[in-house]
Formats: structure tokens, sequence, C-alpha cells
């Protein structure tokens, strides 16, 4: 295939109907597609007067990539993954938004006075003459994928160019109509409402967790949390003028005060995306330079809720059902904000829930409803504490009892003392790595022999980023890391393939996509037990611990980035060394 010419010096055939007649036949020989299927779409095509391209395509007849292939070959366009293509910022500037999204092309380079675009659709006479006379230039075409394209337009052009073009030309900021029923229906809203749908449902469809909307004083900063990071998400030109008419319509959405501009304010809009509903827990703060917008996105139906949707290894899998089938103590789950543990109580309990059982929860604030569970909500504001709701819960007859946190020594003590009568007591706490857990307690002012009395096991837990399976590319490491990783794993390294990440258009070109989770379990022992009541420092119930077959955060890391599944560089961001 001659996606490797100069393309200069090869003539171009542009679309016509007989070009996607030879397209269909060279499918036909092939055997990608039959003959009986091809006359059947011309005859539909004579009457729709769709193209047979994206006929093929929309109906799974054959796969993009194999179409424009037949049509990189017959038409000399080179075909090529945006990926693999070094994109030009200048090129891009020389087309317009509006532009860029009417015909669907992304300017990829300039030189010599021609200009270079990339199409997913093989252009007509008329498309190709409009395009030449705009840029006022030769142009030569390259061949790409429709979801390249689209999402390079948004990532080169900013999210709703076109929406804020409009807004530039006309002025008009102020939304007249707020319909949030459908934040994937850009066509039945205007203005404003229409930017800020066209925010959250790319942010939705990123599965971001938090929109941040951030004004200054001569710019707007839009940034989504993907993957536990934060990722600036380029906005066009001229957006920083409407930043105060954008915090007035999401203070619409969620039902607050809009002339009310000194003070926080928290509320909650409920959206659809398709067939899915989302939860937005609204947060706005006072700036110098106008209200800074957080936007918290919950949806039940992504929630993990099954043990087998964590990402445990096997081996990690038997202490974790084994600690989650006991029938009384304290099993906690630890680390910092954002990193899972919500998630992975859920899962446990989701694991336990049957009608043998009476599960109660008590939670600041419920983030996902759970079938067959009583969930109840901490209110500081009227007394409703941890530690007041639990007193009233354990007269409730529960088996189980989920404790969002433990924050302070009378929720702690309540929560030795329920799993010393016979209670399951599941619950989180803020600590670096397992061990710790039980040195916080101590803290507390929790008696030592208590703790080693109740505690069951202590799971710690980081998120990691999972490598782009589209882009990721083999890579070597400095010898020391290897050293570390051969100490551990030696039947492992030999012929092992480490990978790092790259960036391409299906990842948004952070070069991840998705997160896995690392975990440090600790199963309690009689050892252990033994050093707990002596109150000894963490490192020493560590030491203790990794000796019983305890795997560190980092140790659990080392095992993702030999699977291929993840970078040394996340390895290092969330684990620290054992010893260090």
């Amino acid at each position: 295939m001659p996606t490797d010419a100069n393309p200069a010096s090869v003539e171009k055939r542009l679309f016509s109907d007989q070009l996607m007649l030879e397209m269909g036949h060279a499918l036909v020989d092939r055997e990608i597609i039959t003959r009986a299927q091809l006359d059947e779409l011309m005859s539909r095509k004579a009457l729709t007067g769709e193209s047979l391209d994206k006929m093929l395509v929309k109906e799974k007849i054959a796969g993009e990539r194999q179409v424009l292939e037949v049509l990189s070959e017959l038409t000399n366009m080179p075909f090529r993954h945006i990926a693999d293509l070094s994109v030009s910022h200048d090129a891009v500037t020389l087309l317009q938004p509006r532009a860029a999204l009417r015909f669907e092309v992304l300017p990829v380079m300039a030189e010599n006075g021609v200009i270079t675009l990339a199409t997913r659709n093989i252009p007509d006479q008329t498309t190709a003459d409009s395009l030449r006379m705009l840029l006022n230039q030769a142009v030569e075409w390259i061949l790409c994928m429709e979801s390249d394209i689209a999402k390079s337009i948004k990532h080169f052009y900013g999210l709703g160019a076109e929406t804020i073009d409009d807004l530039v030309q006309t002025g008009d900021a102020i939304p007249v109509e707020i319909d949030t029923s459908d934040v994937t229906l850009d066509e039945a809203d205007e203005g404003i409402i229409k930017f800020v749908n066209q925010i959250i449902g790319e942010a939705i469809a990123m599965k971001a967790t938090d929109i941040h909307m951030e004004p200054f004083r001569e710019n707007l900063i839009l940034r989504f949390r993907v993957d536990g990071i934060l990722q600036n998400v380029p906005v066009p030109k001229g957006v920083e003028q409407f930043r105060r008419a954008l915090a007035s319509c999401v203070k619409i959405m969620a039902d607050l005060n809009i002339a009310e501009k000194r003070k926080p304010h928290d509320g909650r809009i409920k959206v659809r995306r398709g067939t899915e509903e989302f939860d937005l827990r609204v947060s706005i703060l006072p700036t110098p330079h106008g209200e800074t917008v957080n936007m918290r996105i919950l949806n039940a139906q992504q929630m993990f809720i099954d043990l087998s949707h964590l990402g445990l290894a096997e081996r990690q899998m038997i202490p974790i059902r084994a600690l989650a089938e006991l029938p009384h103590g304290v099993i906690l789950v630890t680390g910092p904000t954002g990193s899972g543990k919500t998630t992975t109580l859920y899962a446990l309990l989701s694991h336990l829930t049957n009608n043998d059982v009476k599960i109660i929860t008590v939670e600041e604030p419920i983030e996902y409803q759970i079938n067959g569970i009583s969930q109840i909500q901490v209110h500081q504001e009227i007394g409703l504490t941890f530690a007041s709701i639990l007193r009233s819960i354990l007269r409730h007859d529960p088996d189980i009892v989920l404790i969002g946190e433990i924050r302070d020594s009378e929720t702690a003590d309540i929560a030795v003392r329920a799993s010393l009568t016979g209670h399951l007591v599941f619950s989180t706490l803020h600590t670096n790595d397992a061990p710790s857990a039980v040195t916080r307690l101590i803290d507390m002012g929790i008696e030592p022999f208590l703790v080693s009395s109740c505690l069951e096991g202590a799971i710690a837990q980081r998120l990691v980023r999972r490598l782009c399976s589209a882009c990721r590319v083999e890579t070597t490491v400095e010898e020391p890391i290897m050293d570390e990783i051969r100490s551990l794993y030696p039947d492992r390294v030999d012929g092992a393939t480490l990978y790092a990440a790259q960036g391409c258009p299906d990842c948004s070109f952070t070069g991840y996509s998705g997160r896995i989770g690392l975990f440090e379990i600790m199963v309690i022992n009689d050892a252990l037990r033994s050093t707990i009541v002596q109150a000894r420092p963490s490192n020493e119930i560590q030491a203790l611990a990794r000796e019983n077959g305890m795997v560190t955060l980092r140790e659990d890391g080392w095992s993702r980035v030999l699977d291929g599944m993840t970078s040394v560089e996340e390895v290092f961001r969330v684990a620290r060394k054992a010893d260090s």
C-alpha cells in the first residue's frame, strides 16, 4: 500500500460513485463482504443517497480500518493513525474551528504553500475547492479514523469551539432556557447552557470524576480529573469573557441563588447521557475573578460492586475473602483520599449481602445506594455524628457495620467494642500503609490489648493508571530498578516486556486509560498480635508481616509492571520503598 509515498507527487482521486463502486468490488475480492451484501447496499444507496463507505461502517458489515485501507489504495491518499503524526499547532491555526468541524478535517502540517489535512471522508470536488479557497493554499490529504479526527479536533481547537465562536459573534451570554434532561442533545440548547452541557458530556465520556472550572484575570481554565490525575482540557479562544455567565448557568442548573456571589454554594444536578443517569455534586467558591466551580460526577452504574471487579490477583482474593467472611472483628481499609477505599468497602459488602445478615452503614456522605443495606448519613450540624449513630444502630441487631471513616477516639472506641460484642466492623483510616493502621488506633487512645483482640486485618491500597493498550510502547528501565524487581520476582523478569506511556486520541493523549488497584493485605496472626500488645512501632509490625507473606504496595506495583498493565512511573508516583 503506497502510504509512504510523497503526497505531493501522487495524483489523488476524489469522491465519486465510481470510486465507491470500486471500493465495494475490492472488499468483495478480499472476502470482507459478499457480492449479495454489496448489491443490497447499492440498491439502498440509490434510494437514500448515503455513501457506501459510511453504510458499511455504520451497519458493521466492514470495519472502518478495512474500508479506509482499501480507499487509501484506490486514491493514493495515505492512511495513518493520528498518534503517529506530528500535528503542527501553526497549521491548526490556519483553519477556523467552524470550518474544521463542518468539514471534519484537522490540519496536520503546512509547508511550501501546501497544507496537509487529515480526514475521515474522501473529499468531493466541492469540499476540496472550498477548503483550497478558504486556506488559499494547495491541499493534500491523509485518511484517519473518524474517532481520531473527532477527538483531535476537540484537543487542538478546544471543547465546544463552535458554540463559543457563536457566542463571541452574537454576544449572547445569557441562557434563556434550562434543560438538563440529556447532555448529549446539544441541538436542544442554545448559548451558555449548550456549552455547559458539552463540558459535562465530554467529562462523562472521558470517565472523569471531577470537573473544575477556574476563572482567572485573563483566562478560564477547564480541568477534568481522569484516572485520579487532573488534566487540562483545551478551551476555545474567547471563552474567558463568559466565565461569570458559566458559573451563573451552573448555579441555575443546581437550583442555587445566582444573585449571591460572595458566599460558597453547594448543590446537585441530575443529568442523563443517553440511557445513563448521573448525579453531579456541585460546589462553588468565590474568587477575585469570579466563582470557581467544581462538579463531582457520580454514576452508580459504573460503581464496582463485586470483588472480582477490583483487579485483585488470585493470590490476593484468598485473604480478602477470608477476612470478609469472618464472624466478628475489625477490618480496616487504609489510604489517602481518592485511593478507592469506598469502592473496596462497597465490593466487600456486596459480597456479603444476603438474606441471612443485616448490614448497616454510617457514611458521610452516602455516595452510592446499595439495595438490601440500611445506609445512614451523618449530619454534624444537628449532632448526628458517627459516634452518636453507632450507639443507636448497635441496638438494631446488625451483623455487619460499616463506618465510613474512623476520625476520632470516640468512634474508634465504639467500633472496637462493637467488634468485641460479636459484630463484623468495616471502616477506613488515612494511613500510608497497612501496619500503620495499628499504631493509628493506639494513638487514638485504644489500648494495645484491645487492638490486638479485635483487629483481624488491614488493607492498604492505591490506584495507578492503566497503560493505554492502543499506544503503549516497549521500554527499558534503569538497572537499579530492574535489580529491585529482579530481587522480588526472579522467575518473571527474564523475557518480560516492560511498557511506557505514549499518548493517542483513544486516551486523550495521556498514555493511560482506566485505573487498577495496588493492594497491601495484612492478615493479623498470633505473632502479629503479640507484637501489637507490646505497642511496637509500625516498621517492626511491617517487617514481621512481610516475613509472614505480606506483599507491600510497591511490590504489588512491580508485579503489575511485569504484567504490562502499568508503568514504572506510576508505581513511583503512589508507592514508596518499604524501608524508606
